[in-house]
C-alpha cells in the first residue's frame, strides 16, 4: 500500500505550469525538459548543445526548469546522469561542467569531467549525492531546478575534434537526467 501511495504521489510531480526557459547558448526550440511518467526523473534534452574544432569550441547554457510539488512535500536529488557524444583525437579534450541547484540560490552542485582522446564513442558520467549533501526544497517554498551547462574543447591533436550534449533516442537516454527523491515535509 506504501508503495502504491508513493508512486502515486511522485506522479504528481510534474514541471511548473510556467515553461522551461533558458539563455546563453541554448535558443527555443534546442532544449526540452521531459518528467519520467512516475515523477521519479526529468530529464533536459539538447538538440544543438555541441562544440568542433571547426566551429564554436565552447558553448553554454542556463536554464530554470519551474517544478511543482505536492503541498506538503519536499524534493532531493540524490543522482544525475550525464550523456553525451565525443570524437577526439590523441592530445584533445573534451570538458563538461555543470553547476545547478533547486529553488533560491544556495547549496548548489558543480559537477566537472573530462573526456580524453582519442575516442569516438558516447560518454556517460553519474553523480550520486549522498544525503545531506544538498538542500532540500519545497515545504512552502516554491520548487525549481537550476541548471548552468558548459561544454569545451582543447589541446592541439590532429583532426577533428567535436563533442555533443544530447537527446540519443528517449528521455531514458536525455543529456542530463536529475533523479529525484520526494518526502513528506516534518519527517
Amino acid at each position: 500500500m506504501r508503495a502504491k501511495l508513493l508512486a502515486l504521489v511522485l506522479g504528481l510531480l510534474l514541471l511548473g505550469s510556467a515553461p522551461a526557459w533558458a539563455a546563453n547558448g541554448c535558443p527555443a526550440g534546442s532544449y526540452s525538459v521531459v518528467n519520467s511518467p512516475d515523477g521519479t526523473s526529468l530529464s533536459i534534452l539538447f538538440s544543438s548543445l555541441a562544440v568542433s574544432t571547426g566551429g564554436d569550441q565552447s558553448a553554454q547554457c542556463d536554464l530554470v526548469a519551474p517544478l511543482n510539488l505536492p503541498a506538503g512535500y519536499s524534493l532531493g536529488v540524490y543522482r544525475v546522469d550525464y550523456r553525451g557524444f565525443a570524437q577526439l583525437a590523441k592530445q584533445q579534450t573534451a570538458q563538461l561542467t555543470v553547476d545547478y541547484h533547486l529553488g533560491p540560490k544556495g547549496n548548489s552542485r558543480h559537477f566537472k569531467r573530462k573526456v580524453q582522446g582519442p575516442t569516438e564513442d558516447d560518454f556517460l558520467f553519474t553523480e550520486n549525492i549522498g544525503a545531506g549533501l544538498m538542500k532540500r526544497v519545497g515545504c512552502g517554498s516554491e520548487a525549481a531546478l537550476n541548471v548552468s551547462v558548459g561544454l569545451s574543447l582543447s589541446g592541439k591533436g590532429k583532426g577533428e575534434a567535436q563533442a555533443s550534449l544530447d537527446s540519443g533516442d528517449a528521455a531514458a537516454k536525455g543529456a542530463l537526467v536529475y533523479h529525484f527523491d520526494l518526502k513528506k515535509c516534518g519527517k
